[in-house]
Parts: structure tokens; sequence; C-alpha cells
């Protein structure tokens, strides 16, 4: 009996947006544990459930995640809102990859670029004052309802500094199995969902209790 498969049938695109803090380290600038797969399948699923619920995705460009985000939102119906709306500095406008080019060209996400300061270059411990700005332009502009932190570096810490000062109240969702800089986020913030927040692997249950929280306290 041949298989079938039942089509993803999402929600009605919301008005909400999460924002999505990740990133594989870079084992020549991070000697923290992590495991770049399990980062990856939790993006992977992130995306598919918070996609499937309605709600929109924003992140910062980064080389590793912004094009799985937008691969995964390219499984999905078109909308009249982007699905994906990815930030970028404009110091990194020769250096953005190729795929999270082709994914805006495609319709699948909105690129979004911010200016970047005179003076900083597009490489590590030069970069510092134009990402503080796109940072905040995204997180400004896009008001995001929660947040939620995958594995990364230090830019993990800075984004959630940011998000925290402009959202004391709002929900954040940092995972502890992949490792990252994420994992150090853990106990910042007690919820029902703190105990699998550290310790889940099983990431598409894991996300959609998050979203169940999240709806419950919208």
């Amino acid at each position: 009996m041949p298989l079938t498969f039942t089509p993803m049938q999402p929600a009605p695109p919301r008005a909400q947006s999460i924002f999505v803090s990740a990133s594989i380290p870079d084992p020549e600038r991070w000697d923290g544990e992590f495991d770049a797969l399990e980062i990856t399948d939790a993006v992977v699923s992130l995306a598919r459930t918070f996609l499937t619920a309605g709600f929109r995705l924003v992140t910062a460009a980064h080389p590793t995640i912004a094009p799985l985000l937008l691969y995964v939102a390219a499984e999905f119906p078109s909308a009249a809102t982007e699905r994906v709306a990815i930030y970028q500095s404009e110091l990194f406008t020769d250096v953005l990859p190729a795929a999270t080019r082709r994914f805006e060209a495609e319709g699948v996400g909105r690129l979004i670029w911010t200016t970047a300061v005179e003076g900083d270059r597009p490489e590590p411990g030069a970069w510092d004052r134009s990402l503080a700005i796109m940072r905040r332009q995204m997180l400004g502009e896009t008001e995001p309802v929660a947040a939620c932190f995958v594995g990364g570096m230090n830019g993990i810490q800075a984004e959630y500094s940011i998000y925290a000062t402009l959202f004391p109240d709002r929900p954040t969702y940092p995972i502890g199995r992949p490792g990252g800089e994420a994992r150090s986020l853990l106990g910042r913030r007690d919820t029902a969902l703190s105990s699998r927040l550290a310790a889940d692997d099983i990431y598409p249950a894991l996300w959609r209790a998050v979203v169940l929280d999240l709806e419950a306290n919208l």
C-alpha cells in the first residue's frame, strides 16, 4: 500500500513575531561545548513548529542559521506577509551567503539592511558597533512576543540583554541540550518549562510545548 503524506496546514499568518537567536559556534573563537547537529535539528524543528502555528520568524543573518529558516519557510504556502524577516548590517553586504539572497529573490523571506558604523569591518572584534545597531533596530521594529535561544556564542548574550531590556515582561526560551552560549541563559527566568528547556532533545515536542505556553499567555 503506497505511503500517503498530509501536506502542512499552517495556521493563518499572524502579526506576532518570534525572535530566533542562534548560531553554530566557531571552534576557533569559542571553546565551550556544543553539538552542531543538535543545533541544526533544534532550529529546523523550531522553524517548522512556529511557522505552522502562524508566527513570523525574525533573526539576524547568521550564515549558519538564516538559510535554515528560509529553507523551512520555503515548504509553506506563500503569504501576503513574509514568514521570515532577516536583518543584517550593511557591513556584510559583500559576504552575505548566496542562499540568503536566493531565498529573498524567490519571495520566501525579506532581508532588511541596517546602517554600518564607519570604521567597522566584517571581522570579529571590529563589528561590534554595527551589530549593536542592527540588533536594536531588528528588535525595536519587529517587537517579538517571545525569544528563543539555541547554541551560539557571545552574540547570544548581547541579543538576550537587548531583548530583556526592551521587553522585560516577555518570555524567553533558551534550550540547553545543543550546548553553546544559550545554555548559560537557563535559569535566568524560571517557568513551567524550565526543566524541559534544559534537558529535552525531542525538539518537535519541546517547541510545541513552547508554543502552547506562549499562546496561553498572549
